[in-house]
């Protein structure tokens, strides 16, 4: 016999998952309360170590995912303090680590990136030591190679609409407009004169 999908009971089961799912945190988050002393310390320390095991995460991100689940700011402050000096939560070598991997994968700069580190809230200072990490590479350049590869794209459409669409792309990505409008002229000329 063929069973039919009945979106009733799909949607009916999706609710008690849901249901079911908040309750356990519920639960988790006046477990966490509950702790005290070295326990509390050593739950939220454990927590905060599965949370490193799928992705390396900032202080920041930790103390607001820690809070999420209940823990004492006490127990938070202790745990983290303790991956800091094994070395396991080290914001400068993460936002380093983000700045590169955001510059050579997507093309972030300047302000996309300062606004990428502080989502994954990591302090001012560090943000401008992790920025040096970016200094010494050329605007112009990098955002040349972006705009040739994104400018075949706009072939056919008009002047207006492929500099509005590529300078709105670069600028999103942090480039200052300046160095945007010039590098899109040029880009376009050479289109052109490639036709």
């Amino acid at each position: 016999m063929v069973s039919f999908y009945d979106p009733d009971e799909g949607r009916k089961k999706k609710r008690g998952d849901r249901e079911a799912a908040l309750k356990r945190r519920e639960k988790r988050r006046e477990w966490a309360a509950n702790l005290e002393g070295e326990h509390a310390i050593a739950a939220a320390k454990e927590a905060a170590l599965k949370q490193l095991d799928r992705q390396d995460r900032s202080r920041g991100e930790l103390v607001s995912k820690l809070k999420e689940r209940g823990f004492a700011s006490e127990a938070i402050e202790a745990a983290i303090d303790r991956l800091e000096e094994a070395g396991l939560v080290d914001d400068e070598r993460y936002a380093k680590m983000l700045v590169r991997t955001r510059f050579n994968e997507r093309g972030l700069v300047g302000r996309a990136l300062v606004e990428q580190l502080r989502k994954k809230q990591i302090p001012s200072a560090i943000i401008d030591v992790a920025l040096k990490e970016v200094e010494h590479i050329s605007l112009e350049e990098s955002a040349r190679e972006i705009a040739t590869r994104r400018a075949r794209a706009t072939i056919g459409l008009e002047k207006q609409k492929q500099v509005r669409r590529l300078t709105s792309m670069l600028a999103r990505k942090g480039y200052p407009m300046s160095v945007c409008y010039s590098v899109v002229n040029e880009v376009l000329q050479e289109l052109d004169e490639d036709e």
